[in-house]
């Protein structure tokens, strides 16, 4: 079927859309890093996993690069949205680099609290996806081994800790309610003396996800959003 015999798609713009406020602050700081220091700003890690907002940083002069190793001595870096562990900003002070931290409130509201939980005795019971930036940053809050981390439903049924009454859970802040919803009640159900987070996902994600739901519950058949 060539594409003029495709027929028309009905395109579903929901609302709200758009950066969440944190999103918006970082891209802003390393734009008025641009201002101030001239090109080239070095940004560690893409400042938001957009790569529209990516390219047009890099075209006012962003270098992103993955590790501080990459930044030049003398040179500007910022740090992204997601957050960093703590021996980022202290390796750039060691470097003597002028940084910029773009770490999100939110992400920075988790870090504050596993660092609470984690003085109070408990073990942290973390939910989100290996390997993403922020479970990084968050996890370099805290001494090694202070936190598990768990991406399923199967990694909840099969995690053993070695005090269940002495227990926390977190979550990534970019996963909705439904993302976690599951993870959590098989942690409650085998944990039920677990303590929860004081609420800090990001408050872009559930009004977003509702939105989405109630657009698909109106047009099952069609998926264009």
């Amino acid at each position: 079927m060539s594409p003029i015999d495709k027929p028309p798609l009905e395109l579903l713009i929901a609302a709200p859309r758009g950066f969440c406020a944190g999103v918006d602050r970082a891209i802003r700081i390393v734009e008025l890093a641009i201002e101030k220091h001239g090109a080239p700003v070095y940004v560690r890690h893409e400042i938001v996993h957009n790569k529209f907002v990516v390219d047009t940083l890099k075209a006012q002069g962003a270098i992103f690069v993955e590790e501080l190793d990459e930044v030049p001595d003398g040179a500007p870096v910022v740090f992204s949205a997601h957050g960093v562990p703590k021996s980022v900003p202290l390796d750039a002070q060691n470097r003597g680099l002028e940084y910029l931290d773009a770490t999100c409130p939110l992400v920075s509201k988790v870090h504050r609290q596993a660092e609470r939980l984690v003085a109070q005795g408990r073990h942290i019971v973390f939910i989100g996806h290996a390997g993403h930036p922020e479970v990084i940053g968050t996890f370099g809050q805290v001494p090694a081994g202070a936190m598990s981390l768990i991406e399923t439903v199967e990694d909840a049924e099969v995690f053993m800790p070695i005090d269940h009454t002495n227990l926390a859970f977190l979550t990534q802040t970019t996963l909705s309610v439904d993302d976690t919803a599951a993870v959590v009640a098989t942690l409650q159900r085998r944990f039920p003396q677990m303590l929860p987070p004081r609420a800090v996902r990001t408050s872009a994600t559930p009004p977003r996800t509702a939105r989405l739901r109630s657009r698909r519950s109106r047009t099952a058949s069609t998926r264009c959003w």
